[in-house]
């Protein structure tokens, strides 16, 4: 096995191993708890992992061209930013969480099914759910790209490629650990909606304290990066 090869593969997995960190995953959840479907969580997962690995091909790809380092003052900045943006999404999830409701069995064919939009409304679709919400695919997509533009990504991902004395295999290094985090974020956020589909089998209350806790989640998550951020910890 040639050592490029084993360069590309230990990147895939410190990406996969990457995008299982706790920020990572609470804000994924936050977004799986509103929609628990498997269908929309791997679209959530899938669009978080690209969001994310773009942001790590073009800062990796401007430390490959340029030679510059990413300022280290900047790293703070980054958590604080990160750290706003959970809690932003806790608060969103909570808020969310009251305007839960539940499908009847009669609406899905053979399944009652927790959803969340607007006031309770049928919707007359048997074995299928429409994407009713693009503006949160792309928010999950944006905030895949904080993400990875923040946090632990620089030391994982940014800081081996300046070890790297060859442009293709740096590139080659940074799409691989993207390969690995979206595909590690993919099945998390699958598994995240199946376990949730599970714990509320089809109990209102109890997809409503689900989301709430998720939200909770993310506020107290969001708290510790700006505590961390301003050097409190």
């Amino acid at each position: 096995m040639s050592s490029d090869t084993i360069a590309l593969g230990t990147a895939a997995m410190l990406g996969f191993l990457h995008a299982l960190e706790v920020d990572h995953m609470v804000a994924v959840t936050t977004f799986v708890s509103r929609r628990p479907s498997l269908g929309s969580a791997g679209r959530f997962g899938l669009r978080w992992g690209l969001g994310h690995s773009v942001a790590v091909l073009l800062a990796g790809g401007a430390v490959l061209a340029t030679g510059l380092r990413w300022p280290e003052r900047y790293d703070a900045l980054g958590e604080g930013l990160v750290g706003l943006m959970l809690i932003g999404l806790g608060l969103w999830a909570i808020a969310a969480a009251r305007k839960l409701h539940l499908h009847p069995v009669e609406e899905h064919g053979d399944h009652a099914h927790l959803h969340l939009h607007g006031p309770a409304r049928p919707h007359g679709h048997a074995h299928h759910e429409p994407d009713h919400h693009p503006h949160e695919h792309g928010g999950i997509t944006l905030v895949g790209l904080l993400h990875g533009l923040a946090g632990t990504t620089g030391v994982v991902a940014l800081v081996p490629v300046t070890m790297v004395d060859r442009v293709g295999l740096g590139l080659g290094y940074l799409t691989a650990f993207g390969v690995g985090v979206t595909v590690a974020m993919t099945l998390f956020a699958l598994a995240a909606a199946a376990v949730m589909r599970r714990a509320t089998a089809g109990s209102l209350a109890w997809g409503r304290r689900a989301v709430g806790l998720v939200g909770g989640s993310g506020i107290a998550v969001g708290l510790w990066w700006i505590a961390a951020a301003a050097g409190l910890l």
